[in-house]
């Protein structure tokens, strides 16, 4: 797979009472119930755990002769426990490192589940904790078991009888490691870390689909506004505030973007952008104070979006949105 990145710098506008800044360093799992934790005597905690690999088999020529041969590969992980006692089911939490939050990817009535769809060179840790539904049909859950972490080392998920991608995915982990990673670059040149958008995250989601079909910066800007305006009802392109003085200003939610295609692991896909100057710039700049990242694996490739902002995105979108 050929590795590719691209980036864009913009422009300021000022008006003649209004300061249009538009800094544009264009540089370029699972539904989940509400319960409440209750204590252990009332449900069984989640014990032993074990993981073992799920493997399936393609076929593919095998030279010249055109005759087919099978080759086997990961397709996942079953994660499996024992069962526990006059509850109505479980859930699987995944740690996501960059927000520091376990959160919820599988409701399920059996006792397994299968973690698939990641990017090669990663580590993903999961906890288990079962639920039963109390009085009033209210949903409420045990005590959580003990994490455990797969350690995944090549690109795991499912394929076609003839090899290719049965589903496209985005894995949340890598993007998240990598956003630490973009963070320590950060940090090693003075910058402030980089707070985590949930908002952006969203826009980049969508941005690296649409560049799995075309690769360019073609149409990123509306793309904020579009899912911004439907996630959160944005009116405008730009956030408009008053300085002391009076004086109105209007900032674009994001400025800069930064895209790479082919690297299969977050390490990788970091590096591209820290060995391009442009893109060093853009991920290091001491204004930026938020933003995400996003990876998309399709059919074409791999693909990564990373978003930038210098204001505090979700802050300003939950004191402002409808």
């Amino acid at each position: 797979m050929v590795k590719r990145f691209d980036r864009r710098v913009g422009t300021m506008i000022k008006k003649k009472n209004k300061y249009l800044i538009m800094t544009m360093l264009i540089v370029t799992l699972g539904f989940c119930l509400t319960t409440k934790t209750v204590s252990a005597g009332f449900i069984g905690k989640v014990t032993h755990i074990k993981v073992s690999a799920v493997t399936k088999k393609y076929k593919t020529i095998k030279d010249a002769s055109l005759k087919k041969t099978s080759v086997k590969y990961r397709a996942g992980y079953k994660i499996k426990w024992k069962k526990v006692k006059n509850i109505l089911g479980y859930k699987v939490y995944v740690y996501y490192p960059a927000v520091k939050q376990w959160k919820c990817v599988k409701t399920t009535k059996k006792n397994k589940y299968t973690l698939t769809n990641l990017l090669a060179n990663e580590k993903v840790k999961l906890k288990v904790v079962a639920y039963k539904s109390i009085k009033n049909g209210e949903n409420k859950q045990g005590s959580f078991s003990k994490p455990i972490t797969v350690k995944n080392k090549s690109l795991t998920y499912v394929r076609k009888s003839n090899g290719k991608i049965k589903k496209r995915f985005h894995d949340r982990v890598a993007a998240e490691n990598a956003f630490i990673v973009q963070n320590g670059y950060r940090a090693k040149v003075g910058a402030e870390k980089l707070e985590w958008s949930e908002a952006l995250y969203k826009v980049c989601l969508e941005r690296a689909k649409m560049i799995s079909k075309n690769f360019s910066h073609d149409g990123w800007t509306d793309t904020v506004f579009n899912v911004l305006n439907k996630e959160y009802g944005i009116e405008e392109k730009y956030y408009w505030y008053e300085d002391d003085n009076g004086m109105e200003y209007g900032e674009a939610y994001a400025i800069g973007e930064n895209i790479a295609e082919g690297s299969d692991n977050y390490k990788d896909a970091m590096k591209q952008w820290k060995n391009s100057q442009g893109h060093y710039n853009n991920l290091k700049n001491p204004s930026h104070k938020s933003g995400a990242i996003a990876c998309y694996k399709s059919e074409t490739g791999t693909y990564w979006v990373a978003l930038f902002s210098d204001m505090d995105v979700d802050k300003i979108l939950k004191e402002t949105s409808k």
